[in-house]
């Protein structure tokens, strides 16, 4: 529960502000929709940022379905044969973001862009806020993340 708003998920948290509530469902679930990123990739970004955040709800919640094998080595995806260049680029580029984005190098988003081009660059970005965002948000509203809606995914 939280000292905002009773409830115990954050689906009752957005109920509870039906103004942005619907319209904040809908960023969150077009994410999963994005051309210019595997949803694959922006759930091991996701994931990875509910790892730094120390968010076991938000790990627990799957977006979309992962092998679990790389699941489980999540943590260790640098050493990991597991993981393609290209989740490497963006989950190198997410541990960044986690930390402190000013930090981001140019050759961390050139490796990003390499992968998935500047338009991928800038979906990543905007997913990685959104993401972010709600992870915090759980964690200071003492939420669980159960009530985030999977949309089928």
């Amino acid at each position: 529960m939280s000292w905002i708003i009773d409830g115990a998920d954050r689906e009752t948290h957005t109920a509870a502000l039906p103004v942005i509530g619907d319209h904040f469902e809908q960023l969150y679930a077009s994410f999963w929709e994005l051309p210019q990123l595997p949803a694959q990739t922006l759930e091991l970004c996701r994931l990875r940022l509910a790892q730094l955040h120390r968010s076991h709800a938000d790990f627990e919640l799957q977006k979309y379905p992962l092998a679990s094998a790389k699941r489980d080595s999540l943590k260790d995806w640098h050493r990991g044969e597991l993981f393609t260049a290209a989740e490497r680029a963006c989950l190198e580029f997410t541990e960044i973001y986690a930390m402190d984005c000013r930090n981001i190098t140019d050759e961390q988003a050139t490796a990003v862009k390499q992968h998935h081009g500047e338009v991928g660059l800038v979906a990543l970005l905007q997913a990685l806020g959104v993401f972010d965002g709600v992870i915090r948000l759980g964690l200071i509203w003492q939420t669980s993340a159960t009530g985030v809606t999977d949309n089928g995914h």
